[in-house]
């Protein structure tokens, strides 16, 4: 039998066609199965809700649902993996559940961590501003102004500036109840979104501020904020403050001037003694005035003016509440403050009738005609002592 070469080369190709075809159908039958198994459903297990820190994990908190197996990114735990465990960390509403964030106890973490302050440190809530910064930094320098509606009856848009607190430093954040140096946080979480796992960064904001305040500031600001629930923040920088006893030392210094242009301070030095006084009020007085209007008649208006003194003679003669000046020279102020008007100057033994401690500022005590002395400036005394004070 003659060889044809021809009818060889045929059958060569044709079996090659015959093998590129079977293993065509074999890689298409592996990658159908293969697609198959990525969209098969997969049951798993996410948080119905947030769950905070060592929460022990029970069956209200968690729900099912299915994604395609092709979403996984992480081995799914079982449901028996997932009860009576401590979440080590806050886990987010929709969020699959990872076995790093979960412990079979609480994990008590001890923050070494301590603030620096000055004067008071003292939390305040973003939300009690009405422009929230999310910038700062600590250490950063913020003024914090109270506002409040003008009360003209009428609807406008124009606001009063009741104060402005200078120069108060900025210790930190507390986001969660943690001490941060930071006003937001990022954070990567892993959560199903239609039926898929996917990977999300959230941005977690700070809910309170730490502030090195002081206590007289505070007061101020907690007052105001009653009156119109307005505050507002701005960064600035440091301004020089002068000290509150400059205040009365500018006036001791004027005073000295005046003494000295009258040829009174004498050369030598004499020591000056100061006598046990009872404290005397000053009488004011002044004129009200009252209308008297008719229904019966419009025209008919009769306007009276009344003089009224008060007189605090009573208040001041009772002995239940005294105190005794111990600093040589003592301004009474009209207010709680020691930017307030001199009310009266006092000296040394006086013998000062009282009501009660301010409630607005607990450095000050609220004398028997409604003026108010410094609190460093007296020693509460009883009657008794008054009488051996006198002999």
């Amino acid at each position: 039998m003659k060889f044809n070469k021809q009818i060889a080369i045929i059958l060569v190709l044709l079996s090659m066609l015959l093998s590129a075809i079977a293993v065509s159908y074999y890689f298409y039958d592996k990658n159908k199965q293969v697609l198959a198994s990525q969209n098969q459903l997969v049951t798993i297990y996410v948080a119905k809700d947030n769950i905070k820190k060592d929460t022990l994990i029970t069956d209200q908190h968690i729900k099912q649902t299915s994604i395609a197996r092709q979403y996984i990114l992480t081995k799914p735990l079982l449901k028996k993996e997932i009860l009576n465990k401590y979440a080590k960390e806050t886990i987010y509403k929709n969020e699959a559940f990872l076995k790093e964030k979960l412990s079979i106890k609480i994990v008590k973490v001890i923050e070494k961590k301590t603030i620096d302050y000055k004067y008071n440190s003292y939390n305040m809530s973003y939300k009690l501003f009405k422009n929230p910064n999310y910038s700062l930094e600590p250490n950063d320098i913020i003024k914090i102004i109270s506002v409040y509606p003008d009360n003209s009856g009428e609807e406008t848009n124009q606001f009063s500036v009741q104060y402005v607190a200078k120069n108060i430093r900025l210790l930190g954040f507390l986001n969660s109840g943690r001490l941060t140096e930071k006003s937001i946080i990022k954070k990567k979480i892993k959560k199903v979104v239609k039926k898929k796992q996917v990977e999300e960064i959230i941005e977690l904001r700070s809910e309170e501020i730490i502030l090195d305040i002081k206590e007289e500031v505070l007061i101020s600001l907690i007052n105001d904020y009653n009156k119109g629930k307005q505050l507002w923040m701005v960064k600035s920088k440091f301004e020089e403050e002068k000290e509150e006893l400059e205040v009365e030392e500018k006036e001791e210094v004027k005073e000295k001037k005046t003494l000295i242009k009258k040829k009174i301070v004498k050369r030598k030095y004499i020591p000056r003694t100061y006598p046990i006084k009872w404290y005397q009020p000053k009488t004011s007085v002044s004129t009200k005035t009252a209308t008297i209007s008719y229904s019966d008649n419009s025209d008919l208006v009769q306007t009276k003016k009344a003089k009224i003194s008060s007189n605090y003679k009573e208040e001041c003669s009772k002995k239940d509440k005294l105190l005794l000046v111990t600093s040589n020279k003592v301004y009474i102020r009209k207010h709680p403050s020691i930017r307030s008007k001199i009310h009266k100057k006092i000296y040394k033994n006086y013998i000062l009738p009282y009501t009660n401690i301010s409630k607005i500022n607990t450095s000050w005590y609220m004398l028997c005609d409604g003026s108010y002395i410094r609190k460093s400036d007296v020693k509460e005394i009883n009657y008794d002592e008054y009488i051996k004070l006198r002999k």
